[in-house]
């Protein structure tokens, strides 16, 4: 099975929509490195699961 077929590229897509979204100077400035990476992580399975973003 192909890792980079068509059903991971959408996947892929969101993810990184929402990774660029999420980064903005007042959410990097305001968490912890820790923090950051749970917090984005959270983010990101809201966008994509939820579709809220």
């Amino acid at each position: 099975m192909e890792k980079d077929g068509p059903r991971n590229v959408g996947i892929k897509r969101l993810i990184k929509n929402a990774k660029k979204t999420f980064r903005t100077t007042e959410n990097v400035s305001y968490y912890s490195k820790k923090d950051y990476r749970e917090a984005e992580k959270k983010y990101i399975k809201t966008c994509v699961l939820g579709g809220r973003c």
